[in-house]
């Protein structure tokens, strides 16, 4: 009779990263803008409608507010895109697995006698999977569900592939050849999935080009806007009244530029990984660059102002 393991109850890193990182950023939210006040309040847009918005567009508030979503979201993001790293090492070595054990069931080894073997060797993180399904077998689970039960967190590709482990099992004198099969299919499919990561790069860099450029025209617009801003105000003409200042206009920019990098980023990390983690791990990164840039974007506008005629 099969020995029943015991499960315990753990946390899981996925569970204790967010709860960490959302008390985190909550402490950070409530000490820059409650205990040390860094936003101006009264630097407030309101946008008319039929529900009338407040927007603040003091930088250090959008500061904040970045500051928050960056703590927020990397830790967590960091140990999903960790996760989906080790499945996908697992996945890469799958066609090497198979080819090994399809050369041990062909010299005469059982399927279990042929995973037992493979245990012992080096590799990487599909090595602690391997001892686990063992482990499961000499205890007495089935062959197909110690299998199952022990890979069924990893890709559906590495599960399809695992799958044919327990099928070859099943299948007596053809095991070899159903290892053997499964393993050139493997090796074909992840040589396509290079070619396709290699090529869907260009569109990364598409994206990253995009909204550096829309960064790089938000200060040209803030140059434009500051110019006419002075240029009416020192004038005294009608327009002065309805022009908004350069620090309103920056805030408008910096919550476009936040606006248009959040789905792109999202779109980066379906791409490239078919997973949402890594794209929220380049709105981390892209959300430090855009702060850095609309926090010094002044001193550009200065630079630009200097070529002026006085």
């Amino acid at each position: 009779m099969p020995r029943h393991l015991k499960r315990r109850r753990i946390v899981s890193k996925d569970a204790l990263a967010l709860v960490s990182s959302s008390l985190m950023a909550l402490l950070v939210l409530f000490a820059n803008l409650i205990v040390f006040k860094v936003a101006d309040y009264t630097k407030t847009l309101v946008i008319a409608g039929p529900l009338p918005v407040l927007l603040p567009y003091d930088v250090n508030f959008i500061n904040t507010l970045v500051l928050f979503v960056i703590i927020l979201i990397t830790p967590y993001a960091l140990v999903k895109y960790m996760n989906y790293r080790r499945k996908r090492k697992v996945e890469l070595l799958i066609p090497v697995f198979l080819y090994d054990l399809a050369g041990l069931v062909r010299a005469g080894y059982t399927v279990p006698k042929a995973l037992e073997i493979e245990s012992e060797k080096d590799l990487g993180p599909l090595t602690d999977l391997i001892k686990k399904a063992v482990t499961r077998i000499i205890l007495g689970e089935d062959v197909s569900r110690a299998l199952s039960e022990t890979f069924k967190d990893q890709t559906l590709i590495t599960r399809r592939f695992i799958e044919t482990v327990a099928e070859a099992h099943e299948s007596g004198g053809r095991a070899a050849q159903v290892l053997s099969g499964a393993s050139s299919h493997a090796a074909r499919l992840e040589a396509f999935e290079e070619e396709r990561r290699r090529s869907m790069k260009v569109y990364v860099s598409i994206i990253y080009a995009s909204i550096i450029i829309f960064m790089v025209a938000s200060a040209f617009l803030l140059f434009f806007n500051t110019a006419l801003y002075e240029s009416v105000r020192r004038g005294g003409g009608r327009l002065f009244a309805i022009l908004l200042t350069p620090e309103q206009m920056k805030g408008l920019l910096y919550y476009t530029t936040l606006l248009i990098a959040a789905p792109s980023c999202i779109a980066i990390g379906k791409i490239r990984s078919g997973t949402i983690v890594e794209g929220v791990l380049h709105m981390a990164f892209l959300y430090i660059i855009i702060a850095l840039f609309y926090t010094n974007v002044d001193y550009l506008v200065s630079m630009l102002m200097s070529f002026l005629p006085l």
